[in-house]
């Protein structure tokens, strides 16, 4: 079980934090490479504010697939950095954040893979998160923040980092940065998440 240790900031914008001072935890698992060998070196970096927790993805792939352009699309089958926080490690209550390369966002939250509930803000996630995306070169990233009040009562909390691509079968892939035990590629498995540290 992997553990990730965030870095403490005052009241800062992401544009105004440091990130080269913040871990970067690699999402480098590729469980099930061997049916999807394509793999992307992929990184995540966590600052905590007083109000907020803000996330930086990224990864040196190239071209990233970038086919959907709506918070309610399957972001998950473009090139997709992802974020699965449970705040409360208590209630086994965990919120997955679902990032393209176009900024679009699906949030959802819930316990498991079933019954999940879609949260993203109705003013739309771009605008609510702040979410920064850049692509060029050799990488492309994504920035955004996540209000405390939108997570509520953070108490031992867990997660894991994702990369992923669904929709062009040769490059197809699935990693994380804690790894995973199934037979198919699955991320809601919070019996894997490690430790975040606040």
């Amino acid at each position: 079980m992997g553990e990730y240790v965030v870095s403490k900031i005052g009241k800062k914008a992401p544009e105004e934090a440091d990130w080269n001072g913040a871990e970067a935890a690699a999402i480098d698992f590729s469980p099930w490479e061997k049916d999807f060998p394509a793999k992307y070196a992929s990184f995540a970096k966590l600052i905590e504010t007083e109000d907020a927790i803000f996330v930086r993805l990224e990864s040196f792939e190239k071209d990233p697939v970038r086919r959907v352009f709506d918070d309610r699309g399957e972001i998950w089958t473009d090139s997709c950095l992802e974020f699965f926080f449970m705040p409360d490690s208590r209630t086994g209550v965990y919120y997955n954040f679902e990032c393209n390369a176009n900024g679009y966002m699906l949030v959802g939250k819930g316990t498991g893979r079933k019954g999940r509930e879609r949260v993203t803000p109705k003013s739309g996630s771009g605008e609510f998160f702040h979410i920064k995306t850049a692509a060029g070169g050799e990488a492309w990233s994504v920035t955004y923040r996540i209000p405390k009040e939108f997570i509520g009562v953070i108490y031992e909390p867990r997660g894991n980092f994702y990369k992923c691509q669904e929709s062009v079968p040769e490059r197809m892939h699935f990693q994380c940065w804690c790894g995973i035990e199934a037979e198919k590629p699955d991320f809601h498995r919070p019996e894997f998440f490690g430790k975040i540290v606040l």
